[in-house]
C-alpha cells in the first residue's frame, strides 16, 4: 500500500527516534516499503544570534547529526536513506516528500505543550500543510 515512506526524527531524542524508527520498520516490513529517514536543523535565526557561535558551527552540526542519524538508523537494524537539512523542520520535510514522492510521511508527536497550541507542532504543521498522507504517532 506504501512503497514509500519518509520518517523525520529528531536526533537530538535518540529515545523518542529510536522508537519511531522501530515503528516505522514494522510498519514497512509488510509492503516492502523503502525508507527514508531525514533529520533538519534548524535555522539559527536572526545574522546576530548566529554570530555568538563558533566558527564552523553549521559544518560541524551537520556532521555531527549526519553520524547520530546513520548510528540510530543501524541501532534499529533498518535500511533507509538518509538526508539531513537545514531550515524550517515542516517546511523542509514537506519539500523532501514532494521532491521523493513518498506515499506517506510517519512523525512523532509528543504530548503538545502551551507554546504548540500557540505556535503549533511540527507534526500538526504536517498534517494542515501536506499534500501526503501523514500518520502520527503518539507514545
Amino acid at each position: 500500500m506504501f512503497s514509500t515512506i519518509l520518517v523525520p526524527v529528531d536526533v537530538s531524542l535518540p529515545g523518542e527516534t529510536q522508537k519511531l524508527l522501530s515503528h516505522a520498520k514494522a510498519f514497512s516490513q509488510p509492503w516492502g516499503s523503502t525508507l527514508h529517514v531525514v533529520s533538519v536543523i534548524p535555522n539559527v535565526g536572526m545574522p546576530i544570534v548566529g554570530s555568538y557561535m563558533d566558527k564552523g558551527f553549521e559544518q560541524t552540526a551537520q556532521s555531527e547529526t549526519e553520524a547520530a542519524l546513520k548510528r540510530q538508523i543501524a541501532d534499529v537494524g533498518i535500511e533507509a536513506k538518509s538526508y539531513v537539512l537545514n531550515g524550517t523542520v515542516y517546511d523542509r520535510v514537506i519539500a523532501l516528500a514532494n521532491s521523493l514522492d513518498v506515499d506517506l510521511i510517519m512523525i512523532g508527536a509528543h504530548q503538545p505543550e502551551l507554546k504548540d497550541y500557540l505556535l503549533g507542532s511540527n507534526a500538526a504543521r504536517l498534517v494542515r500543510h501536506s499534500h501526503k498522507s501523514v500518520l502520527v504517532l503518539r507514545d
